[in-house]
């Protein structure tokens, strides 16, 4: 799986592509570290580029939602295929990420959140 990186205004964009191998959780552990200590007050990470992402990697995502929201930064994926949309929607609201359609609407979500506070 290759990550691209982009700085953005207001959220650090993690795009996530090429065909998925479960042995890139490292690559995607190290991504999320480094979007994490970028001062960038969101995380996007964009799945549109790849056909399945794979559950080892799902669970890296989950794990490192849960640490950044100790830490007040949303992290939010776009474009999620269905059958890891589906795994995500099993598990109690609080304990996953924000899902959105597309990168506008991770903005929108962002903006909301920091209008109303965190």
């Amino acid at each position: 799986m290759k990550i691209y990186q982009e700085l953005l205004p207001e959220s650090y964009l993690l795009i996530l592509a090429d065909d998925p191998d479960p042995t890139d959780v490292a690559r995607l552990s190290y991504a999320l570290r480094r979007a994490s200590r970028s001062g960038r007050p969101s995380i996007w990470v964009d799945c549109s580029q790849l056909p399945q992402l794979p559950l080892a990697s799902l669970r890296v995502l989950l794990r490192f939602y849960q640490r950044l929201r100790h830490c007040h930064i949303p992290l939010v994926l776009c474009h999620l295929d269905g059958q890891a949309h589906q795994r995500l929607s099993r598990l109690p609201s609080d304990t996953r990420p924000p899902i959105m359609a597309s990168l506008l609407d991770a903005e929108h979500y962002c903006r909301y959140l920091y209008r109303k506070g965190g």
